[in-house]
């Protein structure tokens, strides 16, 4: 595949990790990180931040962090997986950009110890996502972006009435085969 002007490749080994950007759920994602970086891009601002969390191989963050040459935060908390998107933060030269932590949700100093980040994205499964919600809000900005998938398209309705409680406003729903992926604003 020939990169074009304004691409970002990427190579990710998976092996015992989640996340190619073949399936559903990671391509949908993808593209709505592509969205928000091109938003971003437009307005200029360059200073986004982004924290992925279930972050398997590490692409969601990867691709948010190559695209604009921004520090971005993962977990996971698999610590096969932690090691897999730290071998593909090196193979992708994103080392110094992407801190990779062994985290259940937002449950690590690290990311705790961040202020509220620009974008939020995880490819977790619904009921995972669902009880992540509170912790979704406390890590988005104000007007942040928050990217879920791991959804079935019959689970977007009530996974997007629970968001909404959290303070989440439904921006775009796309369908990837069964998979949907919720972009959603904070408030």
């Amino acid at each position: 595949h020939k990169i074009r002007r304004n691409e970002v490749a990427l190579l990710v080994e998976a092996s015992a990790a989640f996340g190619t950007g073949h399936h559903g759920t990671t391509a949908g994602c993808l593209a709505a990180i592509e969205r928000r970086v091109a938003q971003a891009l437009a307005r200029g601002e360059r200073r986004l931040t982004c924290l992925d969390v279930g972050t398997g191989t590490g692409v969601l963050a990867l691709a948010f962090a190559n695209a604009l040459k921004r520090p971005a935060i993962a977990g996971d908390n698999d610590a096969d997986a932690v090691r897999i998107a730290r071998d593909n933060a090196a193979l992708n030269g994103a080392r110094g950009r992407l801190k990779i932590v062994l985290a259940g949700g937002t449950r690590h100093p690290a990311i705790r110890a961040r202020a509220r980040s620009d974008v939020v994205s995880a490819t977790i499964l619904a009921g995972p996502l669902a009880s992540l919600a509170g912790d979704f809000a406390r890590a988005t900005k104000p007007g942040g972006t928050l990217v879920l998938s791991g959804l079935l398209a019959w689970q977007t309705r009530w996974s997007t009435a629970i968001h909404a409680a959290q303070g989440f406003r439904l921006e775009r729903r796309d369908l990837v085969g069964d998979w949907a992926t919720l972009t959603l604003r904070r408030r």
